[in-house]
């Protein structure tokens, strides 16, 4: 194709605007047969195309948080788009692991975040990166990988289906997009060219598969996750109507359970144990600050406390002070404290299963807590293509781990004295 000539490319009419104009991040969210992964893969054809005749020269690069082969990675996918088209067919040559424009000016290159995120700071001329599949990145890959693409109008776009509004992906590019940006939801019904035999499998999705269809089909978050732990016990609470308006019984103690992130998050939950019933009234989370910042959210609430429990690595020593997380606690103020017994995670959530049959969640204050719970679930193998007999390490896993601190750490109350029978910790008043 000659300079001159125009040339048009087919899109969903709602993915045009992404694409016009300037931007510093282009992208498309949303459900799937809606096409973004595809016209995606295209565009980062057209648009090395355009530098590349420009005489710019770089590489694109393009990331996905796992990639373990090629195979894993969106090359065939931009290779049949540039196959589509014959004056791209023209620009580049495309090898079994290559793309690369024939004048030299450009190639493509795949990355798994996961496993080369260090490595990624080392990448010269990145002129655009294209981040499929995004809703899995974490927080510190992004902090890594968008100060690498500097090149001047070098550009990050990201497609991904929606899977959690706690995901980094969901937060800073929905939530609080950046200047600059042109985001659009797109989902089947966008999609000019949504085949006929995806239609009949979205119709027995819908009919048969509803408590999944909105987050496949729709764009929605996943509210049950498949290999969920505690998915059956959170059906029955919301079938029950348990996840309400929970109020502070004034007249009853509060109980924290807390898991104690080290350069991750920190989650509380508060509970009162009145009579058969567990009312979890309220939760926290948190990351980046020291106890004093817990301490403080605790005397802030105005709730009076009976109990609070910990995981056993509260006893650790921090190198700094010398001092064990017991007694920084002490010196802050916290003395009521229990240490969880250290179980077998597997007991502990068959523990949490039973206590969970009890629980009334207030829908507000709880509402990212009970996320947590819906979302724990085991590790995926995907070579094997097998539930791992371990949990899956997630923003998820803090909220699930406090909850199983609560179930497997609380005492027992004395009914002649009306106070948790505590296990006594050595060197704490």
């Amino acid at each position: 194709m000659s300079k001159k000539q125009v040339a048009e490319i087919e899109l969903p009419p709602k993915l045009v605007p992404v694409f016009e104009g300037k931007a510093r991040v282009r992208g498309s969210f949303g459900g799937r047969g809606s096409s973004k992964t595809r016209s995606f893969a295209l565009m980062t054809a057209v648009k090395g195309y355009q530098l590349g005749m420009s005489g710019v020269k770089g590489q694109i690069l393009c990331a996905r948080e796992f990639m373990n082969s090629l195979g894993e990675s969106s090359l065939e996918e931009i290779k049949i788009a540039i196959q589509s088209i014959p004056w791209l067919d023209e620009y580049y040559e495309c090898g079994e692991k290559y793309i690369r424009s024939r004048d030299g000016n450009i190639h493509y290159t795949f990355s798994g975040l996961r496993r080369s995120l260090d490595s990624i700071k080392s990448k010269a001329r990145i002129l655009l990166c294209w981040v499929d599949e995004a809703e899995a990145l974490s927080g510190r890959a992004y902090d890594v990988l968008i100060p690498t693409i500097r090149e001047v109008d070098s550009e990050l776009w990201v497609t991904w289906n929606p899977l959690s509004k706690y995901s980094a992906t969901h937060e800073r590019f929905r939530l609080d997009p950046p200047k600059e940006s042109k985001i659009v939801e797109l989902n089947y019904r966008d999609n000019p060219w949504f085949p006929h035999v995806l239609e009949l499998t979205r119709l027995e999705d819908k009919e048969k598969r509803i408590e999944t269809y909105s987050h496949i089909w729709e764009g929605d978050f996943l509210i049950y996750t498949e290999g969920s732990y505690y998915g059956l016990e959170m059906r029955r609470i919301k079938d029950e109507g348990r996840i309400c308006s929970v109020p502070y019984d004034r007249s009853k103690g509060v109980v924290t359970a807390f898991d104690l992130g080290i350069g991750d998050s920190t989650a509380i939950w508060f509970a009162q144990f009145i009579g058969t019933e567990v009312h979890m009234i309220d939760y926290y989370e948190t990351s980046g600050v020291g106890l004093e910042h817990y301490v403080k959210v605790l005397q802030d609430k105005g709730y009076v406390y009976d109990q609070h429990i910990f995981p056993h690595d509260v006893r650790v020593r921090e190198l700094g002070s010398g001092k064990s997380r017991i007694e920084t606690l002490a010196d802050l103020g916290i003395r009521d404290i229990d240490i969880a017994p250290d179980l077998l995670i597997d007991d502990g959530i068959q523990q949490v299963r039973t206590l969970l049959d009890r629980c009334y969640f207030d829908e507000k204050k709880c509402e990212k807590g009970i996320d947590t719970l819906l979302n724990y679930s085991r590790d995926w193998d995907d070579n094997g293509k097998v539930w791992r007999m371990k949990p899956n390490h997630n923003w998820a896993s803090h909220g699930a781990d406090a909850m199983r601190y609560l179930a497997v750490g609380y005492s027992l109350v004395d009914s002649n004295w009306d106070k948790p029978l505590r296990r006594k910790l050595k060197g704490i008043v």
